[in-house]
């Protein structure tokens, strides 16, 4: 087994592949290397940040809280804030319908979103950022295992 966070990266990635029809299926984990012009629009995504805190009810456990990152890459054209619009709300509704992140969290919330412009490539980049946390439980001792 793997670590809950690449568990829930896994899954979350698996959930936008097949419910956003507007990037059909180019969704990639972590990805390092950039988007050619031919892969978009296209949606990567990434875990952040992490805290932690201790409960000791019982068996010690950590209530956790993780950022995720849902970037979305569209070409800059006359309709980007649409395109990026529609976008937005097949991830947002997509998460949202499963807001367990299949039983492996309490609950995934959407933080914010940021949108942003990118001439770095051959044709202007529209970069939207929706940033979700997700709040899971691990025991100290097993990581591998949701609570």
């Amino acid at each position: 087994m793997a670590h809950i966070r690449k568990q829930i990266r896994d899954r979350i990635e698996a959930v936008l592949s097949s419910a956003v029809t507007a990037v059909s299926g180019r969704v990639y984990a972590s990805r390092v290397y950039p988007l050619s012009e031919a892969k978009l629009p296209a949606l990567t995504l990434s875990t952040g940040s992490e805290t932690s805190d201790l409960i000791t009810i019982g068996v010690k456990t950590l209530s956790r809280a993780l950022t995720v990152h849902v970037d979305a890459y569209v070409r800059v054209t006359d309709t980007f804030d649409d395109s990026v619009d529609a976008i937005a709300v097949e991830i947002e509704e997509a998460l949202a319908a499963d807001f367990t992140v299949n039983g492996l969290a309490k609950d995934i919330v959407l933080t914010g979103t940021d949108v942003e412009f990118s001439g770095e490539t051959e044709q202007p980049l529209g970069i939207a950022r929706l940033t979700f946390r997700v709040r899971y439980v691990t025991s100290i001792s097993d990581v591998e295992t949701a609570r």
